[in-house]
């Protein structure tokens, strides 16, 4: 029969909490102390699985690293912080003693043995606890062609929030295509359309166009939301993907 400490840890390895707030998502979890993997001869890595989230895109993680039985000495380890191979699935971290290993390393400084190894995570119960925040960032500037399209950021590339609903009535007249788009949507209006905006779902300015077909090949994957301004004076939103 399993103790309950495995019990507990093979838990921690598949657990996660999906948030859906809006257009944000929040996922968390919990790796086991038995997912250690030692790593050549300098440290050990863990590679982090977040597929329960069904995240569509890579989202930001944040981690950090524990002690489940309060084993402790996780504060003498290097590399909690460093993310690598991030995707929408998963990541990997890697972890060394802060006293790296020398060139016939035998103990490190603190008499533990040198360099770190898979089964010294084990016995000291350590885990990665995560959290991944998917969402739309307010972006740097993005840079636009020359067919008369302004790209730009807001407040320098730091997001400018405004309403997007008073005063804009939804006019059947106005087609955005094609509807999704890798590369370029085009605005159809059988009037004349002074200028254009783009904004992501969190109401912020990510860029400008004055002509009828606009360049998206920079923006990143994810929902928008275009403003109109037409030259009777209309304001016509719509939404399209990438």
């Amino acid at each position: 029969m399993k103790s309950l400490k495995t019990i507990f840890s093979t838990i921690l390895a598949v657990f996660c909490l999906v948030v859906v707030q809006g257009q944000i998502k929040m996922g968390q979890g919990v790796t086991s102390p038995n997912d250690w993997v030692n790593y050549n001869t300098t440290g050990i890595y863990v590679d982090v699985n977040t597929t329960a989230c069904a995240f569509k895109t890579t989202p930001h993680y944040l981690v950090t690293l524990e002690s489940i039985g309060n084993k402790g000495f996780h504060w003498y380890i290097s590399g909690t912080s460093s993310i690598y191979n991030a995707t929408p699935t998963g990541f990997r971290i890697y972890l060394r003693w802060a006293d790296a290993p020398s060139d016939l390393p035998t103990v490190g400084s603190l008499n533990f043995p040198n360099p770190l190894r898979a089964s010294t995570a084990k016995n000291r119960e350590w885990v990665i606890r995560w959290t991944g925040i998917e969402m739309k960032d307010c972006g740097k500037s993005i840079a636009g062609s020359s067919t008369g399209e302004i790209f730009h950021g807001a407040n320098g590339g730091e997001g400018n929030k405004v309403s997007l609903e008073s005063g804009t009535p939804n006019i059947n007249s106005l087609k955005i295509y094609p509807n999704p788009s890798k590369n370029r949507v085009v605005i159809q209006y059988s009037g004349f359309i002074k200028k254009s905006e783009i904004y992501d779902l969190n109401s912020r300015l990510l860029g400008v166009s004055t002509t009828n077909s606009i360049n998206i090949k920079k923006l990143p994957k994810g929902n928008y939301i275009i403003k109109v301004y037409t030259e009777d004076d209309k304001i016509i939103t719509k939404q399209f993907v990438k």
